[in-house]
């Protein structure tokens, strides 16, 4: 989300941009989810946040260009294009995450990534865990997954660590599947400097999804950050792959002539 950290706010003062290059997750913060074996997420987000001002997102929204591809073993791996030297010096980002350990009734998945891989980035580090609540009822409707959007996931919570250079944060979510249209997005990075989020997704179809959230800064008492991006998943070798022409009926199957 993406993703995609993708939403993770700010190296410098609150809220002038997002730290980008990041893996699958939430609204800031990564979760365990990857993106399918031999599948491409791509996204349009904001690159600026800022709500207020003659900068703000409303005025320049800085679009940026983000991708995670599903590699086999466990792992996805990003390739962003975001501003290095915001509004303008674009240059390419590079993100990697693993899912060592995957969820069972009772214990939860986790894994690890580095983000912000690039010239004149700070890179980043995390390890992440995360539980499904209704582990049942998912479990029961695995066989619908080819069919659902991979951000319909069920009711989770998540919790990690983050770091930025030498800095380390605590990072807590959830995200909570409303319907097969609709998640909600919550999540909380710990330190004065971060912020808590609130937000959601619009399931349009199992490949197309619209995310949008609203940020607070954990030292201020207003509305301090606004993120939206459009989210397209599909599988790349379907784009090359002919289905067969379908058989005509068999002679047997035809009216007989009268």
């Amino acid at each position: 989300m993406a993703s995609n950290l993708r939403r993770f706010v700010l190296w410098s003062v609150l809220l002038p941009a997002v730290v980008h290059a990041a893996p699958t997750g939430l609204n800031q913060i990564p979760t365990t989810d990857l993106v399918p074996d031999g599948q491409l997420s791509v996204q349009v987000q904001n690159g600026n946040s800022e709500v207020r001002g003659s900068e703000s997102v409303f005025h320049r929204p800085q679009p940026i260009a983000q991708s995670q591809y599903g590699l086999p073993w466990n792992f996805e791996a990003g390739l962003d294009v975001v501003p290095a030297n915001p509004p303008h010096d674009y240059r390419p980002m590079l993100n990697v995450k693993m899912t060592p350990l995957h969820e069972d009734y009772y214990t939860p998945a986790v894994a690890a990534g580095a983000l912000q891989l690039g010239p004149d980035f700070m890179p980043g580090y995390y390890l992440v865990a995360s539980k499904t609540l209704n582990y049942d009822a998912i479990q029961y409707q695995k066989f619908r997954a080819h069919h659902r959007n991979i951000k319909l996931r069920g009711i989770r919570v998540h919790t990690g660590v983050l770091g930025i250079g030498n800095v380390w944060h605590a990072m807590v979510g959830t995200d909570i599947e409303v319907n097969d249209h609709f998640v909600i997005y919550a999540d909380r990075i710990s330190a004065a400097s971060n912020a808590v989020s609130l937000g959601g997704v619009l399931i349009i179809n199992q490949h197309l999804s619209f995310q949008a959230s609203m940020l607070r800064g954990n030292d201020q008492d207003r509305l301090t950050a606004v993120l939206a991006n459009f989210t397209y998943t599909f599988e790349p070798a379907s784009l090359f792959r002919h289905e067969a022409p379908e058989a005509p009926p068999s002679d047997a199957a035809q009216p007989s002539a009268p």
